[in-house]
């Protein structure tokens, strides 16, 4: 760390061996390691995290600072782009070696380009289902627990729990032999995280004769928006939500009918009083053009701090 800010920034650095009060309360002591550097005759301490949470860290921040009286640098190995805007909207400096530097106090910022350009992986259907579920529901589940939940394998929980903690959106969290994950992020803010790794969750839609049965399918679409908000539909606009392993049979020659989609996920598990589930409708529906959809829409979003 010493030596990536001197060649970074050529500035004169001074490292100390520091103690950290012993009124430090012990999440303090055990969440982070402490290092004390005078860089251009400021003070400051860098914190290095045992495992980062910026929402824990936001709160954290304030009281290292009253209880050491040294500016907190916070120190990481890795950053993504929405920690990094956030940090630097709150004025709390950071160091990521070989990529970023952030030190108000001295008026720097320092972005360098990655040597591997970060490629941002979509989540796969199965990731972006257990994503959902655990935004809407704040029970602590193990892969396991989720797995029954969602009908999928104990295996796929697993890889959705592991994408979503290798993309700093989870942490994990141990209770005996139990192993959860936990959000980093509260409400809005876990969704403007993983903003850039949601999909929509619709595979394709087909037309199907009026008078089909809908029966146990999920009210989607303009249709579900309607029913969520003051957007005006008619029956013309009625349509549901099936998942892709459902057979259906479609007539391809038909120009009129109710709308089915069939989605990449279960619309069922996560729907509220059978229509689908808020998020994955304004995903559904972000790229219409109609600016009453739209502004309906950001009336969700604004519901749920997006």
């Amino acid at each position: 760390m010493e030596q990536y800010i001197k060649s970074a920034l050529g500035y004169d650095i001074i490292s100390e061996k520091y103690d950290i009060p012993k009124n430090t309360p012990r999440y303090l002591i055990d969440g982070y390691s402490y290092n004390k550097y005078t860089i251009e005759g400021q003070d400051c301490l860098f914190v290095a995290p045992a495992d980062f949470s910026l929402a824990n860290y936001k709160k954290h921040y304030e009281k290292i600072r009253q209880l050491t009286g040294f500016i907190p640098v916070l120190a990481l190995q890795g950053i993504t782009p929405y920690q990094r805007k956030t940090l630097i909207e709150e004025h709390i400096p950071f160091v990521v070696p070989e990529s970023q530097i952030y030190l108000p106090f001295l008026a720097v910022l320092l972005t360098e380009k990655y040597k591997n350009k970060r490629e941002i992986v979509k989540f796969t259907p199965t990731t972006q289902l257990v994503f959902l579920y655990l935004f809407y529901n704040s029970t602590k589940l193990t892969a396991t627990d989720i797995a029954l939940k969602l009908n999928c394998t104990a295996m796929s929980a697993t890889r959705a729990y592991k994408a979503l903690t290798d993309c700093g959106l989870f942490s994990y969290e141990c209770d005996g032999r139990k192993k959860y994950i936990v959000p980093n992020y509260k409400g809005g803010d876990l969704l403007r995280a993983a903003e850039e790794y949601l999909v929509s969750p619709k595979e394709k839609s087909v037309l199907v004769p009026y008078g089909t049965k809908t029966d146990g399918m999920t009210v989607s679409g303009l249709y579900a928006l309607g029913q969520k908000t003051m957007l005006a539909v008619t029956d013309k606009d009625r349509c549901f939500a099936i998942p892709k392993s459902e057979d259906l049979a479609v007539d391809a020659d038909l120009e009129d009918g109710i709308l089915i989609e069939q989605w990449k996920y279960d619309p069922a598990l996560l729907a509220q009083n059978g229509i689908v589930d808020d998020i994955s409708l304004i995903l559904l529906l972000k790229d219409n053009g109609d600016e009453r959809v739209q502004a309906e829409l950001d009336g969700l979003k604004r519901y749920h701090e997006w």
